[in-house]
Order: C-alpha cells, then sequence, then structure tokens
C-alpha cells in the first residue's frame, strides 16, 4: 500500500470508541509517501482528496480497493489526515481553506468551526441527484433542522430503520471458560457473583498457560473522564446507560426501561456498588495491582496473554485472546461471554439519525460533482459493503443462498502479509477502506438489503458457524444453540435496545465546565483510592472525604443540569 501511517496503535483504540465492532486492525504500512505533489493531484480531474479527522493513514488509497472504488465512482482517492505526530492541523487548515474535497469530521465541534470558516459547502440543492443519500431521510433532516434548511454534511453510521443488532454487548464478562467449564459451570446469579468464581480461577491456576502471573481482574485508567471509565460500563449490565446516541453523561446512569436515572456519587448507584465490588477484589489480592496506573496498551498485552480470569470488557477475549491463540481455541480453551440470570443488557439500536461524526463536502473544491457522486455511492448498499469488505469477488462473495461468506483468500482478513493478485488490483488485503480512511457511512450492524445481512463480517451467519472454533461450537452446545451472547440474551428477554432519538447535543457552558472538571478530577482521584484501600474504615472514609469534596465543588450542578438534558431525551424516545 503506497502511503504512511502516522500512529502505530490507534486501531486498536478504535475498536472500543465507536463499540459497533471488528475495527481492531493491523497497522503496518510501508513508510514511504507516494502522495504525489498537491500540483499533480490538481491536474487529475479524476482525483480527489479526503481530509480526514479520523485517519492515521497519509496516502493514495490504492490496492484492490483502490481500483474497485474507480471502477464504481470513475475517481481515485488521497488521505490527509488531520493529527499529525499528536498535533492537529485543523486550524492551519481552516485558515487556508486546504481541507481537500470531502472532510470527515469526528466531533461536532470541529464540524461547526469549519462551517463558520465558510470551508463546507451547503448541498442542500445538490440532493436531487444523491438517491442513496435520500433514503435516509431522519439523518438529512436532522441536519438541515439544526442548520435553517441548509445541508452541510451527512451524519455517519447511518440506518434506514432502529435495527435491535446482532453484535454482542461491550461490557457483557467474559472469563476463561474452560476454567469456568472446570468448575462445575456453577450458576452465576448476578453481577457481584463474578469475583467468587474469577478467585478459585486465580486459585487454581495461578499463572497462564505460557507461565505469565494471572489476575482475577485486571482494569486500566489511561482513559478515563470525569469517573472511571471501566467501571461505568458496569450499569449496561443493569439496564442503564450513560449515553443516548448523541450525548455522553458524565454523572447519571439512565433507565433504558423505566427512565430512572441515579447520579453516579448515590448510595445505590451501580457506580458507587462498583466501586464497593472492585475494592473486595483487592482485598482478596485478586485485583491486578498495577490497574490504577496501566496503559490501554498494557491491558491490553495482558488481554491477548489472558491474564485476567475476567474481562469486564468481554469482546476483549473474543477478538483479542481467542485470535491471538488459535492453538487454545482448538482445545476448547480460551475466553466466552458468560450472562447472569438477572442481566439486563443494555445496547442501542442502529441510528435513524446517525451520530456526531459527519462527511462534509469542501466549498473550495473544483470537483464537486465528482465528490457528490462518491459520497452518494458510500451510502448506497454496495459502497458500505465495499467500505467494510472490499469489493465482492475479492475477500468476499455470496454463496448458494445468496449470503455473503469469506473467500479463501478473505479467511486471512486483516492479515498485512496476504496480498490480492493483480489483476483485482493488488495490494495488502488488510488495506481496506474502513482501515486507510475510516469515514463509516451505512451504520455496519444494519441489515444490507442488497445482501440480507450486516456489512459487519463477524456477524454474518455463515461467518459464526464456519469460522466457529472448537471452544465456540461448545459454549452455542451449552447455550441453547445461540451463535453469539447477543443472540441468547434476546432469547431470554435480557437484553434491551434503545432507540438513538433527534436530540439536541449539548454541551455545559464555561462557567459549569469548570466545576465539572474539578468534580471530575476528585471522583477519579477518590474513585482509585477507595478501590485500592486496605479495610472497610478507610474505604468508607474516602467515599466521605470524596462525597464532601465534590458536593462542595459543585456536584448537584452537574447532575442537575445533565438530568435536565436527560429528560429531554427520555421524553422523545417515549413519543
Amino acid at each position: 500500500m503506497e502511503g504512511i501511517f502516522l500512529k502505530k496503535n490507534i486501531w486498536k483504540k478504535l475498536g472500543i470508541t465507536l463499540m459497533v465492532g471488528g475495527i481492531l486492525a493491523s497497522t503496518a504500512g510501508c513508510s514511504s509517501d507516494s502522495s504525489g505533489s498537491a500540483k499533480e493531484k490538481n491536474s487529475d480531474p479524476n482525483a480527489l482528496t479526503i481530509f480526514s479527522e479520523s485517519s492515521t493513514y497519509e496516502g493514495k488509497v490504492g490496492g484492490y480497493v483502490g481500483k474497485a472504488i474507480k471502477e464504481a465512482t470513475g475517481v481515485s482517492l488521497s488521505v490527509v489526515p488531520n493529527t499529525v505526530g499528536g498535533t492537529s492541523r485543523l486550524e492551519t487548515r481552516l485558515t487556508t481553506g486546504d481541507l481537500g474535497d470531502l472532510m470527515v469530521f469526528t466531533n461536532s465541534d470541529d464540524f461547526n468551526k469549519a462551517i463558520k470558516a465558510g470551508v463546507v459547502a451547503d448541498i442542500s440543492k445538490d440532493m436531487k441527484d444523491m438517491k442513496n443519500i435520500n433514503r435516509f431521510t431522519d439523518a438529512v433532516n436532522r441536519m438541515e433542522k439544526e442548520y435553517d434548511g441548509k445541508l452541510y454534511g451527512i451524519p455517519t453510521t447511518v440506518s434506514a430503520d432502529a435495527e435491535v443488532t446482532r453484535t454482542n454487548p461491550q461490557n457483557i464478562p467474559a472469563m476463561r471458560y474452560d476454567y469456568y467449564k472446570e468448575l462445575g459451570s456453577p450458576q452465576v446469579k448476578n453481577y457481584w457473583d463474578y469475583l467468587d468464581l474469577a478467585e478459585q480461577m486465580m486459585k487454581t491456576h495461578p499463572k497462564t498457560d505460557k507461565g505469565d502471573k494471572m489476575y482475577g481482574i485486571s482494569l486500566f485508567s489511561e482513559w478515563d473522564g470525569k469517573s472511571i471509565n471501566l467501571l461505568r460500563g458496569l450499569a449496561n449490565n443493569f439496564g442503564y446507560t450513560d449515553r443516548d446516541g448523541l450525548n455522553t453523561y458524565n454523572f447519571l446512569e439512565v433507565g433504558v426501561k423505566d427512565d430512572s436515572m441515579k447520579d453516579i456519587l448515590a448510595e445505590n448507584s451501580i457506580y458507587m456498588q462498583g466501586l464497593s465490588w472492585l475494592n473486595d477484589a483487592h482485598r482478596r489480592g485478586i485485583l491486578d495491582p498495577d490497574s490504577a496506573s496501566q496503559t490501554w496498551e498494557d491491558y491490553l498485552k495482558k488481554a491477548e496473554k489472558g491474564q485476567s480470569a475476567l474481562l469486564m470488557w468481554g469482546y476483549m477475549g473474543e477478538l483479542n485472546y481467542n485470535p491471538t491463540n488459535p492453538n487454545m481455541t482448538a482445545q476448547s480453551k480460551g475466553y466466552k461471554m458468560v450472562p447472569n440470570d438477572t442481566m439486563v443488557a443494555v445496547d442501542a439500536k442502529t441510528s435513524t439519525i446517525g451520530n456526531n461524526w459527519f462527511w462534509a463536502i469542501s466549498s473550495k473544491s473544483k470537483k464537486k460533482e465528482k465528490a457528490l457522486k462518491f459520497l452518494d455511492y458510500m451510502y448506497s448498499d454496495e459502497g458500505a459493503m465495499m467500505y467494510e469488505n472490499g469489493p465482492q469477488g475479492v475477500l468476499w462473495d455470496l454463496n448458494k443462498e445468496g449470503k455473503p461468506e469469506l473467500t479463501e483468500l478473505g479467511q486471512n482478513f486483516g492479515s498485512s502479509d496476504t496480498k490480492a493478485s493483480k489483476d483485482v488490483g493488488g495490494g495488502a488485503i488488510a488495506d481496506t477502506f474502513k482501515k486507510l480512511v475510516n469515514g463509516p457511512t451505512i451504520d455496519q450492524n444494519a441489515i444490507n438489503p442488497l445482501y440480507e445481512e450486516p456489512s459487519l463480517r463477524t456477524i454474518w451467519t455463515s461467518y459464526l458457524k464456519e469460522s466457529a472454533t472448537p471452544l465456540d461450537k461448545e459454549w452455542t452446545a451449552d447455550y441453547g444453540g445461540a451463535l453469539n451472547a447477543k443472540e441468547y440474551l434476546v432469547e431470554k428477554g435480557q437484553s434491551v435496545s434503545y432507540p438513538v432519538v433527534d436530540v439536541p447535543t449539548w454541551k455545559y457552558d464555561d462557567d459549569l465546565e469548570v466545576v465539572v472538571n474539578q468534580v471530575g478530577d476528585v471522583i477519579k482521584e477518590y474513585s482509585w483510592k477507595m478501590i485500592y484501600a486496605n479495610d472497610e474504615a478507610t474505604f468508607n472514609s474516602l467515599k466521605k472525604e470524596m462525597l464532601e469534596k465534590t458536593t462542595n465543588l459543585g456536584y448537584k450542578k452537574c447532575v442537575d443540569f445533565e438530568t435536565k438534558q436527560a429528560k429531554v431525551w427520555t421524553d422523545a424516545r417515549g413519543q
């Protein structure tokens, strides 16, 4: 692949922040930038440049993907990432107006800055020719309502209908399934029972199969916001969420079934119960002592080596450990999600209004018609499938039932060493449009009507069946034939998916933001101290200090503001 990747490990991070699964990818690339001079690019009437806030790659979109796009739309593409060496180029390029022909924005603030700078085209009058984008009326209407009838951009991850997805929710815990079966597959009545099982597993297996230290639970702190990030997700196992699809609530747990709300420092909140639970893990000696200081990469390495009996983000077992250790899964050893009896797993339905990432056309582009044609193609069913998996016939094809399945070459999906044949364009098969540009259009979890399956290959029926390891097959047999945890929970009535509705994206005002940051710093500091308290008296003393300090700083103002915003959401989703 011609071009260069500018950051080494961001793809593994994006696999989590996008939650919609399967973006974990290798980032190996060659070190030469062959994107060519600006003059060369501009001289080609069919060459378009994409300025992307989400990409880590700079250079041409070539290989089998570039060839397929050229055949479908008549254009060739180059990518310019916003961030280089940790420094954003957006402000400079807003001043010069040099943002290529198309842009991908990853937040509303930058999108609005670009609009105010006059570098984003209003495409409302062009919509008559955009037959694919026009299908997503809720998303288009949302944008036109926000900008007084003007259409400056199209939200990403849109869906024609609000669908319950097949994807496993991120926060369902996974355990070493072979260890769980060694214990006799005991009943797990509630979330807190996992601790007893993790302790038993750690005592029986103090070392991993390769001799590394085994922990009951491991955490990391690098992604903590206004509280411990990993712990906030715990509420998703109890019927609560902290996000509505457009906004994140830093201090609330919002009920999905009954619209109830708890602030995270309330005595009965899931967050506070979780702190007590993790403190119990520490006092039992089964919590990784590095949890408060380790980075995401540290945590990921331990997950890949199987150093936790319990993974709070259960997908990491099935997407990180299991594929890294095929010799283990072949022996029915590895991680699988283990639901508990009282679990109410929460996730969002596919969104008809999209999210807060946006595709836009540059007002400075001299190739607007070409850019519009390309963008409309990317919002087609064919384009959505191509974005995820490349063109039909290379890594995937249709089986006798007309459903997508991986080809023999596609069995190596993600491999930077495996090349496509020259007749289809060549290049590393790992270099998909998704990897190079990272600008989604249609939600990968939505059923693609052209193929009657989602675009996300890891939840195709063919993939779940044909790629099943002996470990997967054993789990399926134990869980009544379900192909994954989501299917099992839906069948048991233990899954609740909420609709993403059109509510305002909100911000704290400047004064409140200061309070929010101060309160958040206290919550983070004391949460970790409470987890590592050596006795109950110390835990309770730290808890009292945290509550007093946050109260004095103005915690109630933060909660009151978010409660008002959350009420708008709960009212809207009930209409």
